[in-house]
């Protein structure tokens, strides 16, 4: 009697690799690894970006702060090397990029530093005036236009920016001196609104 041959001998001879292989895992985690870490590492940059657009929010309030104290009470200590008091309230930002001297560029996709305005409003109605008197309102505002995730968007030149902004607003205890504190030294063309 012949010895007939089993069907399929020959896969099943090849049927421990095929299992060996088909449970084989070796790969996945290298795999999962590149499709994720991409996602990852855009999620860490973001959390850092807004960690950085909070401090600059922080400094700009500082900023607001201390050049309201200095206005309400006639006060510039650039006076003395040439400096409106906007200006000095702008060179003490922490930031290169607040102060608009970031060489290269920096963190933003453009050089542009931050905008600083002192603004006088009466205290009776709370409209703009170019003559205040003590007791009338000055407000500080001081505004960065913060570029988001620039190095996700450098290369393209476009990006989701906001306007970030500090303020504060104090009454007058003197009556400032136009050469020392004035709202025509404002600095990044920012105009005052019409009214507090």
């Amino acid at each position: 009697m012949l010895a007939r041959a089993k069907p399929n001998a020959g896969i099943g001879r090849l049927s421990p690799l095929f299992d060996r292989l088909r449970h084989d895992e070796s790969g996945v985690a290298l795999t999962e690894l590149a499709l994720v870490l991409p996602l990852l590492l855009v999620l860490l940059l973001g959390m850092i970006d807004f960690g950085k657009a909070i401090n600059y929010w922080i400094d700009e309030t500082h900023l607001a702060n201390e050049g309201a104290r200095m206005a309400i009470v006639n006060n510039n200590p650039g006076s003395a090397s040439g400096k409106t008091l906007q200006q000095y309230i702008l060179d003490q930002a922490d930031t290169i990029e607040l102060h608009g001297a970031a060489v290269p560029v920096g963190t933003q996709r453009t050089v542009h530093g931050a905008a600083v305005n002192i603004c006088f409003y009466q205290a009776s109605d709370g409209t703009l005036t170019t003559s205040p008197i003590v007791g009338d309102t000055a407000v500080v505002t001081v505004q960065f236009n913060y570029e988001w995730l620039h190095f996700l968007t450098a290369e393209a030149g476009v990006g989701p920016a906001t306007t970030i902004t500090g303020k504060s607003a104090m009454r007058l205890e003197v009556l400032p001196d136009p050469a020392k504190v004035s709202s025509t030294f404002n600095i990044g063309g920012v105009a005052c609104p019409a009214s507090a």
